[in-house]
């Protein structure tokens, strides 16, 4: 008696569901899609993080080369709290700034230098005084 009961109550409720529902497939695939969009997007990285490089990699040459030199600055966390001055003469790009160590200073050279579009990096990055 109970497993024809519980079959009952199954076959009501997907029967509900799926035969005497007024929501068309559209309707159902929207909700669905959306409901997908909204955890993925809370799943992600902040905007910050994800926007700088596909901006880069969406526009490719349409940015000058110091804003995809500043885009690769502004999405790398080793130089978080930094702050870096990039000047681009043509495609030589100058640094300038104070940076807390070596580590972080070679790290933003590195980045600077393979920027596309980058042909010479001058360093004037300073470390503060001890």
């Amino acid at each position: 008696m109970k497993k024809i009961l519980v079959a009952v109550l199954f076959l009501t409720i997907v029967g509900g569901a799926l035969g005497f529902s007024k929501k068309t497939d559209a309707e159902v695939l929207t909700r669905v899609g959306k409901t997908s969009a909204r955890k993925v997007t809370e799943a992600m990285p902040p905007a910050n993080r994800l926007a700088g490089p596909l901006a880069a990699a969406k526009t490719g040459d349409l940015l000058p080369i110091e804003d995809r030199v500043r885009v690769r600055f502004q999405t790398e966390k080793a130089l978080e709290g930094t702050t870096i001055t990039v000047i681009a003469e043509g495609k030589e790009i100058r640094l300038r700034g104070e940076v807390a160590n070596a580590l972080i200073r070679a790290r933003a050279v590195e980045l600077a230098q393979t920027t596309i579009g980058v042909e010479k990096v001058t360093n004037e990055l300073v470390e503060p005084a001890n």
